[in-house]
């Protein structure tokens, strides 16, 4: 009965969408992969993972989680309200640009010193990080609108801009890693405009100063920082732990693997995408029968991804002999372990909406920061002692000790049946 009517309902709908489309759009990297491992070495596939964890570690500190601010206001604002926010949103997005500009400058030399990252290449990241979070922002808005098509559209046109430059400077021109990353980045950079341009013709910013809602932004945002820093500690940690203790090239093959288990990610996100603005509309006015219903999907969910991990890793096994060059080969014996820690990834991303809902995202932090600890400390000894795969051993090990932890808080902060009606009882006696 729950399926059924969840196949005639709009979360059923978009989530299709989402999939869908994401997957095209996050596949075409992903059959590119025979030719990109064809023209570029493991070397080049090290330099490309490098850069892209000192991406991930500034975007973090750019963006402050501003479009989750957004998603989460967009349903309990009017829209100008909402189109004042936002607007105070960009302000703090160009002067935190500012910031990490002149923290780049003060520190080039020790950073390049142990990124092995060109100095233009850092100052490339900083302002590509800018522009990922505008389009955040952008996509944040059509996914609260439950816009589903709009939303998966823009990011497959970005990718066909992102991939057909790429190919350009990696095969014609022979640029290696960089014409990797110069793809990326231009790509970034034009759409992080357009979608800078389509928020303000479509009246949702303003240029108005409001100190206001800069408190508030900040007041959701700044909490989450130690959150989002410990969840890319996990992979960036990684990265700079198998460059200096196996090497760049094993670093090249170790995130061919990465790539192929974080499939498993890349479909949960998109059911995260459609699920969470029907679930946070829900949360305002929830029965009891409602919430036993929400329980139930999750418990179908959890059993559901557990076996699409299972399934996807088996299958790219089998298939990397004939997909990726002969240096790629050793990638297979990672892809198992990442795909089971991208379940507990996506069982995550479910229970941790109702922290999210309340606001209390200090309790993300908590967690994360405590568990990527474990995740670092675990790493170097594993990695260590097995080599690369003591990486994926921990990444999985993490991974699922944040899901219990956060799947327990946010059972506090928002009483759920998990365990049955008697738990909603307990719980409303006991408080």
């Amino acid at each position: 009965m729950i399926i059924k009517k969840l196949k005639q309902s709009l979360l059923f709908k978009n989530t299709f969408i989402y999939t869908f489309l994401q997957l095209i759009n996050k596949g075409i990297p992903f059959f590119l992969l025979p030719i990109l491992t064809h023209y570029l070495s493991t070397d080049d596939f090290g330099m490309i993972a490098a850069y892209n964890t000192f991406l991930g570690g500034v975007a973090i500190f750019i963006g402050l989680s501003m479009s989750g601010a957004v998603g989460v206001n967009y349903f309990q604002m009017e829209q100008g309200e909402l189109r004042n926010y936002i607007g105070n949103v960009f302000h703090i997005l160009f002067v935190s640009t500012v910031i990490m500009i002149v923290i780049v400058s003060l520190f080039n030399g020790l950073l390049a010193q142990h990124l092995e990252i060109p100095l233009e290449w850092m100052y490339i990241a900083v302002i590509v990080a800018l522009m990922q979070n505008i389009t955040a922002i952008n996509l944040t808005l059509w996914r609260s609108q439950q816009r589903a098509k709009p939303y998966a559209l823009y990011e497959i046109a970005e990718t066909v801009f992102n991939i057909t430059i790429s190919l350009l400077l990696v095969i014609a021109l022979k640029y290696g890693w960089e014409g990797r990353t110069s793809g990326t980045a231009t790509a970034a950079i034009i759409f992080g405009i357009l979608s800078l341009f389509i928020i303000y013709k479509r009246g949702y910013a303003s240029v108005n100063y409001s100190v206001k809602y800069m408190k508030d932004a900040l007041k959701f945002g700044v909490p989450l920082l130690p959150h989002h820093l410990a969840l890319w500690m996990r992979t960036g940690v990684d990265i700079i732990l198998i460059t200096s203790l196996v090497g760049v090239a094993e670093t090249g093959i170790y995130s061919v693997g990465y790539q192929l288990g974080a499939v498993v990610g890349i479909i949960a996100m998109a059911f995260n995408n459609a699920y969470s603005p029907y679930l946070f509309e829900k949360l305002k006015d929830m029965s009891s029968d409602d919430k036993a219903k929400i329980v139930k999907f999750t418990y179908l969910y959890f059993v559901g991804i557990i076996f699409l991990a299972l399934s996807l890793s088996t299958f790219f096994s089998m298939i990397i002999p004939y997909f990726l060059s002969e240096a790629f080969q050793e990638a297979g014996i990672y892809i198992f372990w990442i795909s089971l820690a991208y379940a507990f990834q996506g069982m995550y991303l479910m229970v941790g909406l109702y922290i999210f809902y309340v606001k209390k995202t200090h309790l993300l932090s908590s967690v994360t920061i405590s568990t990527s600890i474990i995740h670092v400390l675990l790493s170097y000894v594993l990695i260590n002692i097995f080599g690369a795969i003591g990486a994926a051993y921990a990444t999985v090990s993490s991974f699922f000790l944040t899901f219990i932890l956060v799947w327990y808080l946010g059972s506090k902060v928002y009483k759920m049946p998990w365990f049955g009606q008697s738990y909603i009882d307990i719980n409303k006696n006991g408080d």
